[in-house]
């Protein structure tokens, strides 16, 4: 890694830790915690790194960045999105509850695909990485977190030293200390794989043959996506509810109706390779 890239992440490490600047008493976990797996596709392998902010890490992708920004950041473990919002130091942060006190929280993210109250699998994508926020010192990488609420009020703080912030375990190996590198850390993060869409379920994805699913829709009827975080995002879609799934787009240059895009029966799969998918309808 060249020094430049080095003195950019440690200095926005340091960005960090000002950014927050709150002071909790942090007592040691209660309940165990979920089978953490590393935040990115299985099989992909990351640099880990503490610099001055341990038991937080930073993360790019080995072995020499290429395809740090804008890859797909999953859930480590089933949850429930409690944060989602851009802040004015760490820039697109997400919190995620995974239950009995524990959290994870991401910063400096390019884009957020969960909104707060959505539940997650493991495995579910959830953002993109990038370097949103100053404190990102406008190098792309993901700011990591795990947290245990401490104090029993939902949430966890993060950002700085004295916060609810635990050491990290991905995979049964935990990952801390102060000054701390890691290479070529592996992501055993493999979900269900490809299609992975319960029964009496529609299941959407953000890549192509039901890759990094987006959402998963249990009831029927019309859900119109304009303005939302998953306009344009869908490129397939695994349907095994009960009834077919049509698929729209908005007539941009008419500005005033929706174009049937194709559908997708029920007990199928399908890819939506134009990637501008407005609205869907679920039959009853």
């Amino acid at each position: 890694m060249r020094a430049g890239i080095v003195s950019k992440l440690r200095a926005a490490a340091l960005c960090v830790a000002v950014a927050s600047g709150l002071t909790v008493s942090v007592a040691a976990p209660a309940q165990a915690a979920p089978a953490f797996q590393l935040p990115f596709a299985c099989g992909q392998q990351w640099r880990l790194d503490t610099w001055g902010h341990s038991p937080a890490l930073d993360m790019v992708r080995e072995p020499n960045q290429v395809g740090t920004e804008g890859a797909a950041v999953h859930a480590p473990a089933a949850g429930t999105v409690n944060q989602s919002y851009y802040h004015s130091n760490a820039g697109n942060m997400i919190q995620i509850n995974h239950g009995n006190g524990h959290f994870t929280t991401y910063l400096h993210l390019q884009v957020r695909l969960v909104e707060a109250g959505t539940h997650v699998a493991q495995g579910q994508l959830i953002g993109r990485v990038g370097r949103t926020g100053p404190t990102s010192n406008n190098h792309p990488h993901l700011h990591y977190e795990q947290g245990f609420d401490s104090n029993g009020n939902g949430v966890v703080t993060w950002g700085a030293a004295g916060t609810e912030r635990v050491a990290a375990k991905f995979n049964g190996v935990t990952y801390t200390g102060s000054g701390s590198t890691w290479r070529n850390v592996t992501s055993r993060n493999c979900g269900g794989g490809a299609w992975d869409c319960q029964a009496g379920y529609s299941c959407y994805y953000d890549g192509t043959d039901g890759q990094n699913k987006l959402f998963t829709a249990a009831r029927c009827g019309t859900h119109d996506l304009r303005g939302g975080i998953y306009q344009d995002r869908i490129s397939s879609i695994a349907n095994y509810g009960s009834g077919k799934v049509w698929v729209y787009v908005w007539d941009v240059e008419s500005g005033d109706h929706f174009d049937l895009h194709g559908w997708v029966e029920v007990g199928t799969q399908g890819n939506f390779y134009t990637n501008d998918i407005d609205k869907i309808h679920i039959d009853c």
